[in-house]
């Protein structure tokens, strides 16, 4: 901790919009208090929903917006035109001299000793105008998916929303502006770059040519870890139905087993109602909870035959460390970041996509009292190796920045 006779570095935090709620955005309001602990902490985003400014406004943490709030537009035409990263550069632009609490950007960002940004939509867009002499941190949770792949781009059953290639390149000044932004930040001599895993890493490396460092995500495994829970006659998947997430390959995979797919996330309507009517053809039970309290979500895994993930790629993945501490099996698909969280046969199960009987076995695997509680020791340890708090992530980033204690 830095002496109490020195005030803490104030630190600025960025991400362009709160506007989905996602994971992404909840784990940043959750760190916050623990980087408070450290830095004289203000948040400046272009969309911040009341639940946001709640919590904000609990943990006494300032925050800036524009006058007038900004919705990001979507579609492949908006992306094709770069219209959301050029409204962004706008929006933030009206922020210098005034935002909806009166002060400006322009003042905040003279007095800050560093800045961080974390990836999102019209985060980027923020670092234009960031002075050169401000160290400055950018946190790539994944390179723009839909610029960089085409997971995004498809309907939840796989196929194609639009032609691939005209899709690519109607994003191509897209993917320039991403491109030129991130190379910008490389030139400067005080930017340090992070990625959220060592897949991501490696995503950042390929997409970007840049190297990265590493800042590990957080989880509460308190919440996890208290009751018990036996082997259920279902599994549980958590995550938006949509193909990125692997949903459909998820109730293909179940096809057979006479288990029932529990589904903690919602949809649009026309891919859940899809997803509803392949799942009946071909003998799967679906139960679709879009949303769950924190104490219900536990006892629904505990007492679950384990936690699936189908994801393509993943950039981290929490959902197999949440499974490990609550002492529930972590089957996932061996792909991306589940292969730096799960240990194959140790504290989880790591499959090929498309095998299913090797998945069968693995949920049969799953069953056993004696495995389950071996998984979930193996798995508690990784998670206690890994570091995986808040105040751990806190003075991870004291690092990066290369603050001292007597700063």
């Amino acid at each position: 901790m830095c002496a109490a006779s020195a005030p803490p570095p104030r630190l600025l935090v960025v991400k362009g919009t709160f506007e989905q709620f996602g994971g992404a955005e909840r784990d940043l309001l959750n760190n916050l208090p623990a980087w408070k602990e450290r830095f004289d902490v203000t948040l400046a985003s272009l969309n911040l929903p009341k639940e946001a400014r709640q919590r904000l406004d609990e943990e006494n943490i300032p925050y800036l917006t524009p006058v007038k709030e900004w919705n990001a537009p979507s579609g492949v035409w908006a992306e094709a035109r770069a219209l959301a990263s050029r409204q962004a550069v706008t929006s933030w632009l009206s922020m210098l001299n005034l935002s909806e609490q009166i002060t400006g950007l322009r003042e905040v960002i003279a007095n800050v000793d560093a800045i961080h940004v974390t990836s999102g939509v019209g985060s980027l867009e923020f670092t234009g105008l960031i002075p050169q002499h401000i160290p400055l941190h950018y946190y790539c949770l994944e390179p723009h998916r839909g610029l960089y792949e085409n997971t995004l781009h498809r309907n939840i059953d796989g196929s194609p929303k639009r032609n691939l290639s005209i899709t690519q390149f109607l994003l191509g000044k897209q993917k320039r502006r991403d491109q030129k932004f991130v190379a910008s930040l490389d030139k400067r001599n005080n930017c340090h770059i992070s990625g959220n895993s060592a897949w991501i890493q490696e995503r950042i490396s390929t997409v970007y040519g840049v190297d990265s460092e590493l800042l590990l995500p957080t989880v509460d495994i308190s919440a996890w870890i208290e009751g018990s829970g036996n082997a259920g006659d279902y599994v549980v998947t958590i995550g938006r139905a949509s193909h990125v997430k692997g949903t459909w390959d998820t109730v293909d995979m179940l096809a057979g087993t006479g288990l029932s797919l529990a589904l903690v996330g919602s949809g649009s309507k026309e891919d859940l109602a899809q997803l509803q009517s392949h799942a009946k053809k071909i003998g799967v039970t679906l139960d679709i909870i879009p949303r769950l309290t924190q104490g219900d979500l536990v006892s629904l895994i505990k007492g679950a035959r384990a936690v699936v993930s189908l994801a393509y790629n993943e950039p981290f993945g929490l959902t197999p460390i949440e499974a490990q501490a609550a002492g529930t099996p972590a089957l996932m698909v061996n792909e991306g970041g589940f292969r730096y969280t799960v240990e194959d046969g140790v504290s989880g199960r790591l499959l090929p996509r498309g095998d299913w009987k090797t998945w069968h076995q693995a949920l049969e695997q799953a069953e056993d009292p004696d495995t389950r509680k071996e998984w979930a020791l193996a798995g508690r340890g990784n998670i206690k190796k890994m570091g995986l708090t808040p105040s751990n992530q806190a003075a991870k980033l004291w690092e990066i920045f290369g603050f001292t204690e007597e700063e």
